[in-house]
């Protein structure tokens, strides 16, 4: 919708027709700052999500404000996650990739999703006999 022109009036003209209206205006401006700040929101959230780390731990980390621990975010056993991290150090293909500082294994949030694309957790709905 184009500007009004400063000949114009904002009120009704002859024949029924609206000229332009700033209210207009103030509306389409603030829809479009609302969809910004929605998906910067966005971004800023995806961002936080790829930053995140986990480790094979028994308990969460209380200082994250996410659970980070590993086999949750796998959503598998312990030991199911232990044996993804020791295959990476054997160089098995099917292996998450990892970083062990120490005694611990930091997995990345992006290794997990490559992981899952590549291999994906075959998740087994049977019961033990």
């Amino acid at each position: 919708m184009p500007l009004p022109s400063t000949n114009q009036h904002l009120s009704a003209q002859a024949g029924g027709t609206q000229t332009a209206d700033w209210s207009t205006y103030f509306e389409a401006d603030i829809q479009a700052k609302a969809v910004i700040a929605a998906a910067v929101a966005k971004a800023e959230k995806e961002a936080e999500i790829m930053l995140r780390t986990y480790v094979q731990s028994p308990t969460p980390n209380p200082e994250k404000n996410y659970d980070n621990r590993l086999h949750l975010r796998l959503d598998c056993g312990k030991t199911k996650a232990y044996e993804l991290l020791k295959a990476y150090e054997e160089g098995k293909e099917w292996g998450l990739r990892h970083v062990r500082i120490g005694n611990k294994y930091i997995v990345t949030e992006k290794a997990v999703q490559e992981w899952q694309e590549s291999f994906g957790m075959q998740v087994s709905h049977r019961k033990a006999a």
